[in-house]
């Protein structure tokens, strides 16, 4: 529902003093009625998003011969001064501000003046900040103004999210609505859950809380999960397992295991393995051989190679390329080499290369040339060319001409055609040809019937 600054202005008094006159009564009653009232005012066309950093100020053009106006610089002390501003001096200075121009000075001031709006006036800031966001805006100033109204009355808080117009305003309203509320009492924050719109705003609103209960206490957490059920249940579990994972990766493993769920097993054991990884490689890829269950080590595995390769694609391979890995490397050493050729496609390729191996190679040099030929074309092309050994080589080609026919299906056509091996080169050019006869018919049939370098056996395939 969209509202004028006056509409705001005329109502603060009323807001303010519903709010004083309400919170014994809410802090007993968890999500009260909280009527909004209807819009009586006419609309001035002083719009709430125009404050909203995220969409773009525009101010009329100066006449023509005359400089425009200087941008406005916030001065040293601004922090301190709006600190100190009345409320009617906040809501002069952000009216103001319509008309002027979207800059770094100009979102400081719309944070700074929702700040202090929002310790004189939660709820006349809540409105604001709700109804700049229905229009495009910034979802921080909504943050901020819910956050100080939920420190007060976070049942009041929640009631008045529920009833937003606007899924975006009501889901980012309702996420910090009960994160603060569950950051002090989270027992009586999930007990509100239920009253609010099925959906994205429930599991918004199980998140928050399941972040905050299972910093103080894990045990009653992961008993208020499982009295949960369907798509709740699955985000409060995540969520949990998500921050127990980082504090205390170790109990979190112990409790994973005792799960009857292979589902829930399967997931939560990728979570650990991605936070642990990133905290303590060694320590993380030694529990992993400890995982009896082949199946929960391999996403153990899996999961955690993919956050360490990301984060560090050399001390990845190096750690594939050591004993404790062997077991691993088969099905972990394409996903860490194309992560490595997206960072370093030089080096990635002499690794991959290296491989004595000759399927972990194969492997290896297919996701590089994969990955290379995404981004740099024409630098993969020259790497395979350098290639001398004829079964990497046709490997690399493959790969590259493959991924080359979703951009580019006349040059992977013909790089598929420098493919040795008279199987691997039939099979790659009547996958990227039936492709591309899809998109260009034409072009294909015209590729096939030209080229010398296909047998009249496969071109009358080609062409039915």
């Amino acid at each position: 529902m969209k509202r004028s600054l006056v509409f705001t202005l005329i109502c603060a008094s009323g807001f303010c003093a519903g709010y004083l006159l309400g919170v014994p009564f809410f802090k007993t009653h968890p999500l009260p009625s909280f009527t909004r009232q209807p819009e009586t005012v006419e609309n001035l066309g002083q719009k709430f998003s125009t404050l909203a950093s995220s969409e773009k100020k525009q101010a009329a053009p100066p006449p023509k011969g005359q400089k425009p106006a200087p941008k406005p610089t916030a001065p040293p002390n601004l922090a301190t001064e709006i600190a100190s501003l009345s409320l009617a001096e906040v809501h002069s200075r952000l009216q103001a501000m319509n008309g002027m121009e979207a800059t770094a000075a100009t979102d400081e001031m719309d944070q700074l003046l929702v700040t202090r709006w929002s310790k004189l006036d939660p709820i006349g800031a809540s409105e604001f900040a709700a109804a700049g966001v229905a229009e495009g805006g910034n979802p921080r100033l909504l943050q901020t103004a819910t956050a100080a109204w939920a420190k007060t009355d976070p049942a009041g808080a929640a009631q008045w999210a529920a009833n937003l117009d606007s899924p975006l305003a009501r889901d980012t309203a309702i996420g910090q609505i009960f994160n603060t509320w569950s950051s002090t009492d989270p027992m009586l924050a999930s007990g509100a859950i239920n009253a609010l719109p099925l959906g994205s705003a429930q599991t918004v609103a199980t998140t928050a809380v399941a972040k905050n209960f299972i910093k103080g206490n894990p045990d009653a957490a992961l008993k208020w999960a499982e009295g949960l059920t369907g798509p709740l249940q699955a985000a409060a579990t995540r969520e949990i397992v998500n921050n127990w994972s980082v504090a205390d990766p170790a109990a979190t493993a112990a409790w994973i295991l005792k799960q009857p769920s292979q589902q829930t097993r399967n997931e939560a054991m990728r979570q650990l393995a991605g936070n642990w990884v990133a905290r303590d490689p060694g320590t993380a890829f030694d529990y992993a051989q400890s995982i009896s269950d082949p199946s929960l080590r391999t996403e153990f595995m899996q999961s955690a190679m993919q956050r360490f390769s990301s984060m560090d694609p050399l001390a990845a391979a190096n750690w594939l390329s050591s004993e404790p890995a062997r077991p691993h490397a088969d099905a972990l050493v394409g996903g860490v080499s194309s992560r490595w050729a997206a960072f370093d496609p030089g080096a990635a390729s002499n690794w991959a290369a290296s491989f004595s191996d000759p399927t972990l190679r194969g492997k290896a040099v297919s996701a590089v040339s994969s990955s290379w030929a995404q981004s740099n074309p024409a630098a993969a092309e020259q790497w395979i060319g350098s290639i001398s050994e004829v079964q990497t080589r046709d490997t690399a080609t493959v790969a590259f001409s493959v991924q080359m026919a979703k951009s580019d299906p006349a040059n992977a056509a013909q790089w598929a055609t420098r493919i040795s091996d008279p199987a691997r080169r039939s099979s790659s050019i009547q996958r990227i040809v039936g492709d591309w006869k899809k998109t260009d018919p034409n072009a294909a049939r015209l590729f096939v019937q030209s080229s010398n370098a296909l047998p009249a056996d496969l071109k009358q395939r080609l062409l039915r």
